[in-house]
């Protein structure tokens, strides 16, 4: 059977790529690395990446695009109007690392709640009785939580934190019905965060959700709670997040996130009251490996559905 079609890696996620060549090669596709030339951009029908910013300059040198699918879930870094002005469809993967991010999520909300840091920094003896650390370290015994977003991971995180008997209180547009079976109650956002012990962020970025979390957003929330975004770090506006951490509004602050050098987060790195992890909360080898075989099955799908005429062109997939 021979190619027809070439999709076009602008950056991937490893530095091989037999896994997206091999999925490529079942549809009858080939698979190629982005050389850095316009030309090569300006032949492309279809594209993945996961770093590359696809800004409306990019999206205008690839008249012949009509997909761009991204190695993640966040489709931020695509600039959705001009795609669609474009007519390119933008292709993003769900669903592929629930297990991984749930459990990375309640991880560091745990461990800042049971200061769990403090034992591993010296500041308690490994060997000391309760009443020292309950001394030394005060635990709330937090049973309230809200989690801002109700999508795949929100949700699981919601049901495992109503299995272990913490109250939850989700912050959705559109998910309120099914927060309720879930067990939990939808709330509106402000009257969410006063009272909750932990706070959740698993909503989508976009320019209604960037920086939701500022001075303003902090003012309502009950002294002490912990925070944790394992979602995008462009939710938070990063300066009121390390005020509130400095002057105790937070206790403790959860991120999965690469933080820019210029960061006023930066300074809470050797602090026991923020945990960092670098973007990795989603993965596993299962995940990774799912993930890359998607995206390029879901890219090539998209093409053919636009070519048949199943999707129309900038349509949500």
């Amino acid at each position: 059977m021979s190619v027809r079609h070439t999709l076009i890696v602008l950056d991937g996620l490893f530095e091989d790529l037999d896994i997206e060549s091999r999925v490529a090669a079942e549809k009858d596709w080939a698979i190629a690395r982005w050389d850095g030339s316009d030309a090569m951009l300006r032949s492309a029908e279809a594209v993945v990446h996961v770093r590359t910013k696809v800004d409306r300059a990019k999206l205008e040198m690839m008249p012949a695009c009509r997909v761009v699918g991204r190695f993640g879930t966040g489709l931020d870094s695509v600039d959705q109007d001009a795609a669609r002005e474009c007519g390119i469809h933008v292709v993003g993967v769900r669903d592929y690392c629930i297990p991984e991010l749930t459990s990375h999520t309640l991880a560091l909300a745990f461990a800042l709640d049971r200061r769990v840091d403090a034992v591993r920094r010296g500041r308690l003896s490994a060997d000391a009785s309760w009443q020292e650390m309950a001394a030394k370290q005060p635990m709330s015994g937090r049973t309230t939580a809200t989690v801002i977003g109700f999508g795949s991971i929100g949700s699981a995180v919601t049901r495992a934190l109503i299995a272990v008997g913490i109250t939850v209180r989700v912050v959705t547009a559109h998910g309120a019905e099914a927060a309720r079976r879930a067990g939990a109650t939808p709330t509106a956002l402000d009257e969410a965060l006063g009272g909750a012990g932990f706070i959740f962020l698993h909503a989508a970025l976009d320019v209604k959700s960037a920086g939701m979390i500022d001075a303003g957003r902090l003012a309502h929330i009950t002294p002490g709670a912990i925070l944790v975004n394992t979602a995008r770090i462009g939710l938070i506006d990063e300066n009121a997040v390390a005020a509130a951490l400095d002057d105790g509004r937070i206790s403790g602050l959860g991120l999965d996130a690469m933080i820019a050098p210029e960061s006023p987060l930066r300074a809470f790195l050797r602090d026991e009251r923020m945990l960092l992890t670098p973007h990795v909360g989603w993965y596993s080898a299962r995940s990774a490996a799912e993930l890359r075989r998607r995206t390029v099955q879901e890219t090539i799908d998209a093409f053919h559905d636009i070519k048949g005429t199943k999707l129309e062109v900038g349509e949500a997939k």
